[in-house]
């Protein structure tokens, strides 16, 4: 069998062109993976939380509409999506001014103003693309933060996403006894252990930002008041962090930020 001269065995792609042509193809895969995250803001106009609770004679519900929150978006991918919600204890409005003040006096709402669910797992259930976006059913795994305890919640939540913007309703009871809240009492008898909360979240998601932004170029006044006062990210997880909860502050129980009971 002849010898193939040595140019012969350089003939075809070069080892440095197919090295170049993975880079590109591995910064293309990469670029596409980041253009599919979004994050969104919850729209506190169009967001409601309501919680029920029961007594022996009624049943009866208080409403927030002062949501908070972020959440960090991947549609082609739900199980790396995340979210935080926050909702003010004392925003909670029943349509009774007497009963709403021995909830804020037993959830003692002065000391732990803050009711806080952390996304920890999000998972399909039924998911795929819609006629506008993608719509489906996530199960929802998070911590929830609520009179100074924190707890583990599962629950599965109903999610769509198009036309700019993210729709959450989510359902799941809540025990007082478990976050170490003193039942009220109401007329002659104590409200039941259970309170069921219900929440219809509405997101917008936000626009990716300018050429200026990412080249590190100048910024507005409005968007360097926003980079100062707005949520971190958490180098681990990606989770987008309220100033309130950064890795290290203390939560209203002596807890470390992020310490899950």
């Amino acid at each position: 069998m002849p010898l193939l001269p040595p140019k012969a065995l350089f003939q075809g792609p070069s080892i440095s062109a197919i090295v170049l042509a993975a880079c590109v193809l591995g910064l293309t895969g990469i670029a596409n993976a980041r253009a599919q995250r979004a994050v969104a803001t919850v729209d506190s106009t169009e967001s409601v939380v309501d919680y029920t609770g029961s007594a022996p004679m009624h049943d009866w519900t208080g409403t927030s509409q002062d949501v908070a929150g972020r959440f960090m978006l991947d549609p082609e991918h739900p199980d790396s999506s995340r979210a935080v919600i926050r909702v003010p204890v004392a925003s909670f409005d029943s349509g009774n001014d007497l009963r709403d003040r021995k909830m804020r006096t037993v959830t003692e709402a002065d000391q732990h103003p803050i009711v806080e669910f952390r996304t920890t797992s999000l998972q399909p259930v039924q998911w795929g693309r819609a006629s506008e976006g993608y719509a489906g059913r996530w199960a929802v795994t998070g911590a929830l933060t609520f009179h100074g305890r924190t707890h583990t919640v599962e629950t599965t939540a109903d999610v769509r996403i198009s036309d700019g913007q993210v729709r959450v309703r989510a359902k799941f009871p809540i025990s007082l006894t478990r976050f170490n809240v003193e039942r009220p009492s109401i007329l002659w008898a104590s409200v039941a252990d259970t309170i069921r909360i219900d929440a219809r979240i509405v997101g917008d998601i936000e626009k990716a930002p300018s050429a200026a932004r990412r080249s590190g170029g100048p910024q507005t006044k409005e968007n360097s008041a926003r980079s100062e006062t707005g949520p971190l990210r958490d180098r681990n997880e990606g989770v987008l962090v309220p100033p309130a909860r950064r890795a290290g502050e203390e939560r209203p129980n002596g807890e470390k930020a992020g310490a899950v009971r």
